[in-house]
């Protein structure tokens, strides 16, 4: 399904593909989540990196694409680099790079501290934004900041791990990932905005409150109530959804 023109999502997995720039796009698998939650007390299954690795294989295979752009938070803990962070990450870049001979472009993510002790090793120097054609790729935490001498129509971003929650006439709710696309008008352009490829971010609720979002640039610089919503049911497909302002005696107000 393509989200506008030339974007479209990969095989019902959380990845696109920009035929513009011939990349696979995908953000936030925090590899490593599963040493910090374990240090807090909290043992959950080792899947991040099976999941990334899952998602990487399929999204190249459906595209025969050459290029992957990382929209941020490739790794989880903030404070230092943990073992399994430098494990998976050396493991997901050997695939792309070694394996798969594809070139690799990250950009930096505010989870993203030390990171560079790992990609230095490949070559790869972590990025704040990506722009080409027209294409910039943001990881979200802050606004676009460079300048874009040939303009910019599409942004694409990560950090929010957008997901919505519906519910029915019985009271049921349910909660799925979502890529939303949007107007942004600051930049005369469109957004889209990537639900998380890590199983355990199941991140923000859209809403039409403001206060729900971390990003900035949806806080203060969208339209809530034009984002349109493409839930993510892997084994449905992708299911298109009006915009926001029509959706909302179906959003759930409740946490599950």
């Amino acid at each position: 399904m393509e989200l506008v023109p030339g974007v479209e999502v990969v095989d019902s997995i959380p990845a696109i593909y920009v035929r513009r720039i011939g990349a696979v796009i995908i953000a936030d698998t925090h590899l490593g989540f599963e040493e910090e939650a374990a240090k807090q007390g909290f043992f959950v299954p080792r899947i991040q990196l099976a999941r990334t690795l899952e998602v990487l294989g399929r999204a190249l295979d459906e595209t025969g694409a050459s290029r992957v752009i990382l929209a941020g938070d490739v790794k989880h803990c903030f404070s230092r680099l943990l073992r399994s962070e430098r494990e998976e990450v050396r493991r997901v870049l050997d695939y792309l790079v070694k394996e798969r001979g594809a070139e690799v472009v990250i950009v930096r993510g505010n989870h993203d501290n030390y990171l560079p002790l790992v990609t230095r090793e490949y070559g790869i120097e972590l990025v704040n934004e990506y722009y080409e054609k027209g294409v910039l790729v943001v990881h979200g935490h802050r606004k676009p900041e460079g300048n874009y001498p040939g303009g910019v129509d599409v942004v694409i971003m990560g950090h929010e791990h957008p997901s919505l929650r519906l519910r029915d006439k019985l009271g049921y709710v349910a909660k799925l990932p979502a890529f939303l696309v949007a107007p942004y008008e600051k930049l005369g352009a469109t957004l889209i905005v990537l639900p998380a490829v890590g199983q355990y971010q199941t991140g923000t609720t859209v809403s039409l409150s403001p206060d729900t979002y971390l990003s900035p640039i949806l806080r203060e610089d969208i339209d809530l109530a034009k984002i349109k919503p493409y839930v993510l049911a892997e084994e449905l497909g992708v299911l298109e959804f009006p915009e926001l302002e029509l959706l909302e005696d179906l959003l759930a107000e409740i946490e599950i």
